[in-house]
């Protein structure tokens, strides 16, 4: 009843249940006692179950490409869409020896969805810094680093989440309290170019000593077209508001290791730089135009009025703002061919060879 209540409140379409206290005769019994009409469920391979992944039918297909005691790796595709995203549901074993095979399925993992989205998530059972302990031992084995060392070669990324920071506790008082961060939710590059919205959310514990987390990649419809490669405008850094907005979201607090706090912000960047993109530079020169239609606009209502100071300063403003858009169109092509000149430039085109024409041409001095 709790899971049943649990992704109904959240409205979940999939999700991964770890350590759920299955005995293998009692597998179908527990599964129709949840009460989650038309969903499908598999098992990772092991007696009892480790893990215990579920799905609705009617929304999502959902392929199994590989499962052990410690993980469920699958492919999911929602009914009637055509993006695609690889999931896999951790559970990582106690000891460090046995986590050795978990961290060899990532990386191996990262190499077969190079460009492909992929989320991992679940208890990892390790953390990634001092900063995920609160209490207990302070000593530091070498094999706490096997995690991060993981990561970094597998190109992972910890997605942005809110809620709780520290997801299991020991269940201790008086001094006793232990707290880590052993639950995570992980994701390659492709899978914050497809979704640069995706979040996830660690949620207060109620029947585990672990939180339960969401992941919701925040559009109910993503692209099936390939994402847009970012590329960064020079014309941003001549903007008025551009440093303050850089300044204000790189000061944003994450409680990582350094290599993890620098990746994670350039990608929080990289989704704010595309959205203030959207708003403010995008289809630069329709912008352009309806600029000067404006102006043109203002101009025609001052000369109708010509005593009204609140129209002539309306003019000016809206003259500033089409000279200002004009410069930022002009900075935009002109970054836009260097880049195609230097892209066909090494090809020895003939388009390489009309452009330095063309530039040979325009730097002449042809009379003094």
């Amino acid at each position: 009843m709790a899971v049943r209540n649990w992704t109904q409140n959240n409205g979940l379409g999939i999700i991964g249940l770890i350590e759920p206290r299955l005995g293998v005769n009692s597998i179908s019994e527990k599964i129709a006692g949840m009460g989650l009409q038309g969903w499908t469920f598999v098992d990772s391979e092991s007696h009892p179950p480790r893990l215990l992944v579920g799905w609705d039918a009617g929304k999502h297909n959902l392929q199994v490409i590989d499962k052990s005691p410690q993980w469920i790796t699958c492919e999911v595709t929602g009914v009637g869409a055509q993006a695609t995203v690889t999931i896999t549901f951790v559970y990582g074993h106690n000891k460090p020896t046995y986590r050795q095979a978990l961290w060899a399925h990532l990386q191996d993992q990262s190499s077969a969805n190079l460009t492909r989205p992929w989320a991992i998530l679940g208890d990892f059972n390790a953390v990634l810094s001092h900063a995920d302990r609160a209490g207990g031992s302070l000593q530091w084995p070498t094999y706490m680093e096997d995690f991060s060392t993981c990561l970094q070669q597998s190109g992972l990324i910890v997605v942005p989440y809110t809620g709780l920071r520290y997801t299991w506790h020991n269940g201790r008082r008086d001094g006793q309290a232990i707290q880590h961060k052993l639950d995570w939710v992980l994701g390659n590059q492709a899978l914050l170019d497809q979704w640069p919205n995706a979040h996830a959310n660690f949620l207060p514990r109620v029947d585990s000593d672990h939180s339960p987390m969401v992941l919701r990649f925040m559009e109910d419809h993503p692209t099936s077209k390939p994402p847009k490669t970012f590329r960064f405008l020079n014309l941003w850094a001549e903007r008025d508001d551009f440093m303050d907005l850089i300044r204000d979201n790189w000061t944003i607090r994450i409680q990582e290791n350094p290599f993890f706090i620098l990746t994670s912000k350039l990608q929080i960047l990289k989704g704010i730089l595309n959205r203030y993109h959207r708003k403010t530079t995008s289809h630069i020169s329709s912008r352009v135009k309806e600029a000067r239609r404006k102006w043109m606009v203002g101009q025609v209502e001052v000369d109708r009025s010509p005593t009204n100071q609140n129209l002539h300063q309306q003019e000016r403003q809206l003259a500033d703002d089409y000279h200002r858009l004009c410069k930022e169109e002009e900075a935009f092509f002109k970054q836009r061919s260097r880049i195609q000149w230097l892209q066909l430039g090494d090809k020895n085109t003939a388009f390489f060879h009309r452009s330095l024409k063309h530039r040979q041409h325009r730097n002449k001095i042809h009379k003094l």
